[in-house]
């Protein structure tokens, strides 16, 4: 779906499919945000705001019973309280559905959607990566095997040449893969 010129759903698979084009099936690999993502920033908060106001929904309508405009007026007011906590959860579903970072023998870009108005690609030579780093930092990346994969670049002033991918599942194999595409030599 293209929504407007920089939302386009269909992005990943073009992408994709012209880095094939380019590169064969091999020799490319599309890292998105895995699941741990999806859980922790969008299904459980979104699941616990909506268990919330349900709870609280039933002392209104329980205390308030004989005054119906005013339990309404009040319903009114939380639902519109409730759509402002979890609207971050929408922008993390886009950034779940829509970020993705590609890897060829020749560069690594990485496509950031942050909502419908909004894309950052950064795009970096594969000859400028110096390391890759893997970072687990917290309990829940350790447990579901889960890291940040962090490129260090040279010659690039922004952001001080670094590429991070957040909530790479397995990373250890996705930078066993990746090295193995950096080192690729297209004849």
């Amino acid at each position: 779906m293209k929504l407007f010129s920089n939302f386009d759903t269909k992005r990943k698979q073009e992408a994709y499919n012209e880095a094939v084009q380019k590169f064969s099936a091999k020799n490319v690999l599309v890292l998105s945000k895995s699941g741990l993502f999806l859980m922790v920033k969008v299904i459980f908060p979104l699941l616990g705001w909506t268990l919330v106001f349900i709870a609280l929904q039933f002392p209104i309508y329980i205390s308030l019973e004989e005054f119906g405009n005013v339990r309404y007026i009040l319903t009114a007011v939380m639902f519109f309280v409730y759509i402002v906590v979890i609207s971050p959860s929408f922008k993390y579903y886009i950034d779940y559905i829509m970020d993705f970072s590609l890897v060829t023998p020749q560069y690594l870009t990485r496509y950031n959607q942050s909502g419908p108005l909004k894309r950052d690609i950064k795009a970096s030579n594969v000859k400028n990566i110096k390391t890759i780093t893997i970072e687990k930092n917290n309990l829940l990346y350790n447990i579901f095997d889960n890291g940040n994969l962090i490129f260090l670049s040279e010659g690039d002033r922004d952001n001080d040449g670094e590429i991070v991918l957040h909530y790479i599942k397995d990373p250890e194999t996705k930078k066993k893969e990746i090295t193995r595409i950096m080192q690729t030599v297209l004849a």
